[in-house]
């Protein structure tokens, strides 16, 4: 589910249609929030959706430190050095 930044947006997004009486019917995973069940299928993959995304931050920090720890750094070479000229194409700088 993409259409939330986070769970809480979610909810808050499915509270705002209830509210208006709206009903999804989601067609390719078979969810009907009209229906009880549909709106707990509708909050438990909004919840595992929320948990992937925290598990990917997660993974990308522990990544990031790890290589920051063998002394790398997370970004791009210069393409131009300080005097605008290129770097050599096997410049160790």
């Amino acid at each position: 589910m993409s259409a939330a930044r986070s769970l809480r947006h979610l909810l808050d997004l499915a509270a705002q249609l209830r509210e208006l009486e709206v009903d999804l019917l989601v067609l390719k995973q078979g969810i009907d929030t009209s229906t009880p069940g549909g709106r707990l299928q509708f909050h438990m993959f909004g919840a595992f959706d929320e948990f992937l995304r925290e598990l990917i931050v997660e993974d990308t920090l522990e990544g990031l430190a790890s290589a920051r720890a063998r002394g790398r750094v997370g970004r791009r070479p210069a393409a131009l050095d300080a005097h605008g000229g290129r770097w050599p194409a096997r410049c160790t700088r």
